[in-house]
């Protein structure tokens, strides 16, 4: 073969290239062809010096670039951003952790637009997107995970899931659609500096994020949030234009307006005491919900949340937190204006429960940690059969079981698994993945009972092809991963990943296996849509 025969040969082999390519040394330094499909990415390398350059160094440091995408009921926002994780070796963990994060850019705040009353227009919200990416000079190719985030009354509308999933292919491979009231109640308590704040200090924090349409409540304690709500209270339920006529009127704010003697319609004129009237009964649900109180009025989305103990801080995000903060606006034809002096009064008036510490981020919150927050990484113990069949996998719906070593037997566990499948109506996904939180220590007879019922459970699916996908939070992929099939003989693909903190989710996005490190980007959220194929509310069974 002459010189120029095998540059082309190499040439195109490196546009197809597996990752069995590199387990036999295949190919060294390169680039990918954008828009060519692979089963592996490489983690970037960011610095000439020689420790970036260490094949070591690479494997225990990833760099991902992330996007947020939060699409509002009255605002839109794009946020892109680099992490850091690092492995927690020193730990004995394969765990990664976010070690740094860099913003790298953050669009105008764009009005989501609307067609009518009930449609997101599509093509506008679009041109929005495709506008900050090219401001970011980035292209969806250099995008390794991210998240478009439907919100608030944006969910509600008609073409709400049409959109969050044009909007996820336009963005990316690795972009998906989600949505769902506990998710952007985490995400907003990172993004606005809650989370860091009661890590830093040692307290209990609420955040409270006040969107368009709704409010998301975040209850953080030493760094970690241990529960979230929302409720049906926000500020762009009402729209004037300057003559003080309602253009815009949500069925929410008419049941407001009616509990305290008024009658709304779009056409109606209304002055800035009445505005002020309606304000000041949403800051008084607002208020109560805060200090404990039962305001059933209020309007959950979600299960109520317990705040009857005691808090260290309150922190404030969203768009309704730049008037509570700078209250002495013009703002933007909507009842949030109103609404954040309401609050703000109140907080003088010493009316809330504890002191509010101001955010780090006001209405970018969301989005800011929609791009940073909500990725983990799988380490290199992984069990991976098949990469280029298995990965990546987008919205997988996940099913999440507690397992004690104690009690764990073949034919408790086969049953447990049996049980939590039966609860999740699983009408439109013929794969699903199993989370598994395992309690006690772990030793060969206990790893062999969970695998021998996790086998009989598997065995009962109809599809002898289906992939197992299986998801720890302890160090046990790779001895699960061997015990199925070296000794138990199960044949179908299997993917198994661990060192992964589980919260309360319903998806996970699975990302291609990154070189040098091998690990995997792991994307778990909610989805709120009303046709995504699961039952409404997600069980979690423990054994």
């Amino acid at each position: 073969m002459s010189q120029r025969d095998s540059e082309e040969h190499v040439k195109t082999q490196a546009e197809s290239h597996a990752l069995d390519d590199h387990n036999y040394g295949t190919f060294g330094q390169h680039q990918h062809v954008p828009g060519q499909h692979y089963d592996h990415d490489h983690d970037d390398e960011f610095d000439d010096s020689p420790l970036e350059d260490n094949p070591l160094w690479q494997q225990d440091n990833i760099f991902l670039s992330t996007v947020g995408i939060d699409i509002g009921s009255s605002s839109t926002q794009v946020v892109f951003s680099q992490v850091h994780l690092e492995r927690q070796g020193e730990a004995l963990s394969s765990r990664y952790v976010v070690v740094e994060r860099r913003l790298i850019y953050q669009s105008p705040i764009f009005f989501t637009p609307y067609t009518d009353g009930n449609q997101i227009d599509p093509g506008a919200l679009g041109a929005c997107i495709d506008q900050a990416y090219n401001e970011a000079d980035l292209r969806p190719y250099d995008i390794d995970i991210g998240v478009v985030l439907l919100t608030g009354e944006a969910l509600r509308r008609d073409n709400s899931e049409q959109i969050a999933h044009l909007i996820a292919h336009k963005g990316g491979e690795f972009l998906s659609a989600s949505a769902g009231h506990h998710m952007e109640s985490v995400l907003a308590a990172h993004g606005s500096g809650a989370v860091a704040h009661s890590g830093t200090q040692g307290q209990r924090v609420l955040n409270v994020d006040i969107g368009g349409g709704t409010t998301k409540l975040a209850l953080i304690d030493s760094g970690q949030v241990t529960s979230s709500a929302a409720f049906h209270v926000g500020g762009r339920l009402l729209v004037i234009d300057a003559e003080g006529t309602i253009t815009r009127l949500e069925p929410r704010l008419v049941e407001i307006a009616r509990g305290i003697g008024m009658t709304l319609h779009l056409g109606v004129k209304v002055d800035p005491t009445m505005m002020a009237k309606i304000a000041t009964e949403m800051a008084r649900m607002v208020v109560d919900v805060l200090c404990g109180r039962a305001v059933p009025e209020a309007t959950w989305l979600t299960d109520p949340l317990d705040l009857s103990e005691p808090m260290d801080a309150i922190v404030f995000s969203g768009g309704v937190s730049e008037y509570i903060r700078e209250p002495e606006q013009t703002g933007h034809g909507d009842i949030g204006l109103a609404l954040g002096q309401a609050i703000r009064s109140a907080i003088d008036a010493s009316a809330l429960p504890a002191p509010v510490v101001p955010a780090d981020q006001g209405i970018r919150a969301t989005a800011l940690g929609a791009s940073e927050f909500n990725i983990q990484v799988s380490g290199n113990t992984g069990h991976i059969s098949d990469p280029g069949a298995l990965l990546p996998r987008r919205n997988l719906p996940v099913i999440s079981v507690r397992v004690s070593a104690e009690t764990a037997t073949r034919a408790s566990v086969c049953a447990m698994l049996d049980t939590a499948e039966a609860h999740f109506d699983l009408v439109n996904y013929s794969e699903c993945a199993i989370a598994m939180s395992w309690d006690g220590y772990f030793d060969y007879p206990a790893l062999r009972a969970l695998c021998e019922g996790v086998r009989d459970h598997i065995n009962q699916w109809a599809d002898h092809r289906r992939p197992l996908y299986l998801l720890f939070d302890r160090d046990l992929a790779q001895s699960v991963g061997r015990i199925l099939v070296d000794e138990l003989d199960v044949t179908r693909p299997i993917l198994v990943l661990d060192g992964l903190v589980f919260r309360a989710f319903e998806f996970v996005d699975l990302g291609r296996i990154r070189l040098p490190s091998r690990t995997v980007p792991v994307t778990v959220k909610s989805l709120l849509f009303q046709n995504h194929g699961m039952a409404p509310k997600a069980h979690e069974e423990s054994l």
